[in-house]
């Protein structure tokens, strides 16, 4: 299970990228919501920006996470499995989806499974949702989920499809011997961070 995270402005936008009202053969499908109305874009956007008014001062509000699966994964990750992850994840970053709004979404215009997650980071107590070390929270939240709920291990997918699909162009570069002359630049390149520290120092 993979988390992609990104914090953003427009619930208007996300809303309407969720629910694929202009591209409907994608598929988008809402499994459950907390706190928003789900028949339209444009009432999930205003339900949100309703509380986020409490915070007018927070520019990024609209917290968004892609949560995919392996595609071996298809049959076990359910509508209603997909569902319960969403308030797993969210507990996890310690967002209580009781006090929060959210809302999520799957897609099928992928081969493998996957959801969008919506969050307001103003909950219903007008409170701002932390979003420091978002990223690396995600990263453990996922990996305990795929503990607890027996999925496939992500990390050991992408191991797997590498050795299949065999290394990059860039990684044949990388692997191939340096000349003396490209070893002594590399050194230099490394130590050039270093050099600056001490210069500065030294003022």
């Amino acid at each position: 299970m993979i988390g992609k995270v990104k914090v953003n402005q427009s619930f208007g936008a996300m809303c309407q990228y969720v629910l694929q009202e202009k591209t409907p053969d994608k598929g988008a499908e809402v499994l459950a919501a907390h706190g928003v109305r789900t028949d339209s874009a444009a009432h999930m956007a205003t339900d949100f920006d309703a509380v986020r008014a409490m915070r007018p001062g927070l520019g990024k509000a609209v917290l968004h996470v892609a949560l995919a699966f392996p595609v071996e994964e298809k049959e076990k990750v359910t509508n209603e499995v997909m569902g319960r992850i969403a308030q797993d994840y969210l507990k996890g970053l310690k967002i209580d989806p009781e006090n929060t709004q959210w809302a999520v979404v799957r897609h099928q215009d992928k081969t493998h499974p996957h959801m969008h997650l919506v969050v307001n980071r103003v909950d219903l107590d007008g409170q701002t949702v932390s979003d420091q070390f978002i990223r690396s929270r995600s990263v453990d939240v996922c990996k305990r989920i795929e503990q607890e709920y027996g999925l496939i291990v992500a990390d050991q997918v992408g191991r797997k499809q590498a050795l299949e699909i065999g290394p990059t162009p860039a990684q044949v570069k990388a692997a191939k011997t340096k000349t003396p002359q490209e070893e002594q630049a590399a050194d230099w390149r490394r130590a050039r961070p270093d050099l600056a520290d001490w210069s500065r120092a030294r003022q």
